[in-house]
């Protein structure tokens, strides 16, 4: 991962969305939250989406075409994709924010 314009290595490889905190770093503590609580639960909701998608990769029968992972397969690796991709915003947010906001189990 290198430099560019939408996101900065840290020293310690962390990911920071530049465009993220320009957005958000001057937002009141309330809204910022609110936004950040939100985030939380799209993660949790991608991760949970992941996990399946990850037992009906593991269940499904064996793909017999060298050229392809399969179709489970790719929707597993679609679904952590955009769970990463989550994390790396909720992260930012947090950074923002300055800490975790209690978000109670849906």
């Amino acid at each position: 991962m290198g430099n560019d314009q939408n996101c900065a290595v840290q020293p310690e490889h962390k990911v920071t969305l530049r465009p993220v905190v320009g957005l958000t770093e001057h937002l009141p503590k309330r809204d910022l939250e609110q936004i950040t609580i939100q985030a939380i639960r799209t993660h949790r909701r991608l991760r949970d989406a992941a996990e399946a998608k990850y037992e009906e990769w593991r269940r499904s029968p064996p793909v017999a075409n060298c050229e392809s992972v399969g179709p489970a397969r790719i929707a597993y690796v679609s679904a952590m994709i955009d769970m990463h991709a989550q994390q790396t915003l909720l992260s930012t947010l947090l950074d923002v924010l300055g800490h975790v906001p209690p978000v109670p189990v849906e």
